[in-house]
């Protein structure tokens, strides 16, 4: 059942990713164009063999550090086994894939307080392997593009609201691991978010973080209901008026415009192409009993109609906001497979 080091499988040679990135845009291995248009699915879940149903190029795909390397150095060999499936089965459609590494939460053998900054050194001890077996385990196949450093990095301990230190202390964290990445597979696309899925990107200060910008993409997370202008404060470190005033999570009676939600998409889209960088919005959605959820879906679709951006809708597998009923797309699911039929048919 575990592995104490890297199976053979891990050693294999590394290939070129069939996808890459050139300034902001994604390119295929061709230097041509692609938007990535998906889904996001868990490795352990039944249906990731219905993610080309949807049309969908594109399949971000959850990796537990917890359940991968449950004692130190121990890596699952049954995790892994399941995860090689998911992959070989993207790779053999063509559908690009990121693995999508969370760290949280921990391993039961890791301790994560002071995780960001006290006990940085020691957090980066404990990360780095399974970083190092996921990527060199994984990157023979050609349509896995790319690794998640770290899904949505927020404090283990509950602090008040965010500040741009705090986003920060985070962006450093992650540029060792960034590195790491790279210094492994210089070929391959690192995602990142800045602090949880949304904040601090509009003035996030990348050069004192140590955060190289080369093969990076953003990955911005998007669950606004719309209501609130772009529902940040200016320096995109709040939500105005807090958190669960503004997220579709907490909502059955989606009410907002348009404008709202591209106030929102503009943050990250601007600085993106700012800094120049490719960017994606790897989570975004509404729940299945919203009443309002057609409107959301016509004014989501309608700005990346506009501007081409690349995307992953939450979740094929998730529960309020899951594509499938039993073996069939729900409401939800049909409109996202119609949506990505006709922009692929428009490309």
């Amino acid at each position: 059942m575990f592995a104490v080091c890297a199976p053979a499988q891990a050693q294999a040679q590394s290939v070129a990713p069939a996808i890459t990135a050139e300034g902001v845009q994604f390119v295929t291995a061709e230097g041509q164009p692609i938007v990535l248009r998906g889904v996001d699915v868990g490795y352990q879940s039944r249906y990731y063999t219905r993610v080309p149903d949807f049309g969908a190029n594109f399949a971000r795909i959850r990796v537990l550090w917890s359940k991968i390397e449950p004692q130190r150095n121990v890596f699952d060999e049954s995790e892994l086994t399941r995860l090689d499936q998911v992959v070989q089965t993207m790779n053999a459609q063509h559908v690009a894939v990121e693995l999508d590494l969370r760290g949280s939460p921990t391993p039961s053998w890791f301790d994560p307080k002071g995780f960001w900054r006290v006990n940085a050194a020691a957090s980066h001890a404990a990360y780095r392997p399974f970083v190092r077996e996921i990527v060199e385990r994984y990157d023979q196949y050609p349509y896995v593009i790319g690794f998640g450093i770290y899904n949505e990095p927020h404090t283990f301990t509950p602090i008040g609201l965010g500040t741009h230190r705090l986003d920060q202390t985070m962006l450093h964290w992650q540029a060792s691991i960034r590195n790491e990445i790279l210094n492994i597979d210089p070929s391959r696309l690192v995602f990142f978010n800045i602090r949880g899925g949304n904040y601090g990107i509009k003035h996030a200060d990348f050069k004192a973080a140590g955060f190289r910008l080369k093969h990076v993409v953003y990955d911005w997370h998007s669950f606004y209901n719309g209501a609130f202008g772009s529902g940040f404060d200016k320096a995109n470190d709040n939500w105005i008026p807090g958190w669960p005033q503004t997220h579709n999570q907490r909502s059955t009676s989606y009410e907002g415009t348009k404008q709202n939600q591209w106030l929102n998409f503009d943050i990250a889209w601007k600085r993106t192409h700012l800094i120049g960088i490719p960017m994606i919005v790897g989570e975004w959605g509404v729940r299945n009993d919203d009443t309002g959820r057609d409107v959301y879906d016509q004014q989501m679709g309608a700005i990346f109609a506009k501007t081409g951006a690349s995307f992953a809708r939450w979740a094929i597998d998730g529960s309020k906001m899951g594509l499938m009923k039993g073996r069939d797309l729900n409401d939800q699911g049909q409109w996202l497979a119609q949506f990505i039929q006709s922009q692929n048919n428009g490309d």
